[in-house]
């Protein structure tokens, strides 16, 4: 899909971006964002080639989706964390960003699912939606308009990668048209909403402070 093409072509742009802006401004955290990419990048490569050796992920193909989801959501925040930006810069601790990103990586990816089991999806597919979400949300919502050449290609890879490193398998994907954009997103967004707030939820019962 030349979408798809598009988004990584624009992703592996930013991962150069960053690390000439972290070697010319000296910018350590900007070389480490440059690494955070690629180490999301090679997990994402990692997961299938583990899960595929699993008879008990083939057999159940949306927990093995939903659970690739979560292990590269955890590993993705973690790394963002540690180089200061999680939740935006506004995470207080690794608890705290976990606690309230995580579950809305899983609501994304149960939003996607349901709508693959209504209208199949290839695995370009679920990178392509993921990837619009990641654009909503850190572009969109965070009002972050004047970073989008060089944080857009990322956040939207990194996005479609996590929820995409491990798909179940289909051979015949139905149409990608209006009525699947709508389903998907729909979907998407409703589950993503309620990952929200069960994050909230959960860090508040924690005794954390909202953002």
């Amino acid at each position: 899909m030349l979408l798809v093409r598009f988004v990584l072509l624009w992703f592996w742009l930013d991962v150069l971006l960053f690390l000439l802006l972290g070697v010319l401004e000296y910018s350590i955290r900007n070389v480490l964002s440059s690494v955070i990419l690629l180490l999301v990048w090679f997990a994402a490569v990692t997961v299938p080639k583990i899960f595929g050796k699993s008879n008990w992920f083939e057999d159940n193909p949306g927990a093995a989706y939903l659970f690739a989801v979560f292990l590269m959501a955890l590993f993705e925040e973690t790394l963002v964390t540690m180089n200061g930006g999680g939740l935006g810069g506004k995470a207080t601790s690794l608890a705290h960003d976990l606690t309230m990103a995580v579950p809305v990586f899983i609501g994304i990816g149960t939003g996607l699912y349901l709508a693959h089991r209504i209208l199949p999806m290839s695995r370009g597919e679920f990178f392509l939606f993921g990837a619009l979400f990641g654009f909503f949300i850190e572009t969109v919502l965070n009002g972050a308009w004047s970073g989008l050449v060089l944080l857009g290609g990322g956040a939207m890879g990194l996005y479609g990668i996590i929820l995409s490193a491990h798909t179940p398998e289909i051979e015949n994907p139905a149409p990608l048209g209006i009525k699947k954009v709508l389903i998907v997103m729909s979907l998407g967004t409703v589950f993503m909403l309620a990952g929200a707030v069960a994050g909230n939820t959960l860090w508040r019962l924690a005794g954390g402070s909202p953002l």
